[in-house]
């Protein structure tokens, strides 16, 4: 069985602030205005931007489908606050992809083609390999759309940084979720800075009372975990392998 979802409800609403596993650190959770992504297939894809694009959509999309659409996808933040109350960073905590309004009864890994939960041990899991900082939530025809798109990768850049040319030091990139238009659809990619950076990150389906799909949310940090290394990163024995 893999790892049990860690509490992810309290990025779910505004909140803190709560302890942090760094010495005199607390964090606090807020939420961004969400963003809209379309899935016209219905068949939900999660991985590093960078990667995207192939004609092995069907390994790559998650097996739960919803009814395609447009549908909002909302950050939640936290501020890292010292012991004088000061905002020393600010990093993405979750992506969720909001299926229904409704509240989240039960968590569950989400999985694609060949990945069985079963086989993974309980502390184990799979998640999408980030080396760039950056993940994304896209549909399946989007990303086998994007294996003709050469500059997909230096667009991603070039929206994460906007601001590097005109502030000193050549600028942080954005904390805010970016749509990306591919072809003629304009909300067809949504990406975001990925917490403390590079690691494997799972994803997990939010189901409702009626076993319906909430959401999917992409979990970046654990407020609840008893240590955490240099960069935040999970580590992950059933990492996917994308």
């Amino acid at each position: 069985m893999p790892m049990p979802a860690p509490d992810l409800t309290r990025f779910l609403t505004p909140g803190g602030p709560y302890p942090f596993p760094l010495d005199g650190v607390e964090a606090r959770v807020r939420l961004l205005p969400a963003v809209p992504l379309s899935l016209p297939s219905g068949r939900v894809v999660a991985l590093e931007p960078f990667m995207a694009g192939g004609e092995d959509e069907e390994e790559m999309a998650f097996g739960e489908q919803v009814k395609p659409g447009v549908y909002p996808v909302e950050l939640s933040e936290i501020d890292l606050i010292d012991g004088t109350g000061r905002v020393i960073d600010t990093r993405t905590a979750t992506a969720r992809l909001v299926i229904r309004e409704e509240p989240v009864v039960r968590w569950e890994l989400a999985v694609t083609a060949g990945q069985d939960p079963e086989e993974l041990d309980d502390d184990s899991y799979f998640g999408y390999p980030v080396d760039g900082g950056t993940g994304c939530f896209l549909d399946a025809t989007t990303y086998r759309a994007l294996h003709a798109e050469e500059d997909f990768a230096e667009r991603v850049l070039d929206a994460m940084y906007a601001d590097a040319a005109t502030t000193p030091g050549g600028g942080d990139r954005t904390p805010d979720p970016l749509t990306l238009a591919v072809g003629n659809d304009p909300t067809a990619v949504v990406a975001f800075s990925t917490g403390w950076g590079d690691g494997v990150y799972a994803t997990w389906i939010g189901r409702t009372a009626n076993d319906e799909v909430a959401c999917f949310l992409t979990d970046f940090v654990d407020l609840d975990e008893d240590d955490a290394d240099d960069d935040g990163a999970d580590d992950a024995d059933g990492g996917r392998d994308d």
